[in-house]
């Protein structure tokens, strides 16, 4: 992934890193496509915090996010995943992933503190 793709990125996806309300439980790998609209290319589960949101939902590492609350991936645009994953507390985020067997799961996971 080139320098721009990278700083892009991590504009889009700091912001909510740091501000959200309300919290999931996972680091992901997200690489996109695109300049002046970037496309999410892929989404890889890169570690789920012990105890998380996303821990009691079921979520693993390696898994690949396919689908973002309703957005597919590949082709979900960067600017509308991160509005879809600024979740408040109590929400929930839908995620359907690929396991690494090749099975898909759609995953529910309840927002926390």
């Amino acid at each position: 992934m080139n320098l721009t793709r990278k700083i892009l990125l991590i504009c889009l996806f700091f912001p909510f890193v740091a501000f959200a309300k309300g919290k999931v439980g996972i680091a992901v790998g997200v690489s996109v496509d695109g300049f002046f609209s970037p496309e999410i290319t892929e989404f890889k589960i890169d570690e789920v915090h012990s105890g998380s949101p996303a821990e009691k939902a079921g979520v693993k590492v390696g898994q690949l996010v396919i689908e973002l609350d309703g957005c597919k991936i590949p082709g979900c645009p960067a600017d509308k995943a991160k509005k879809l994953m600024d979740k408040e507390t109590g929400e929930i985020l839908l995620l359907l992933v690929k396991n690494l067997d090749g099975s898909e799961a759609l995953l529910k996971i309840h927002v926390g503190e």
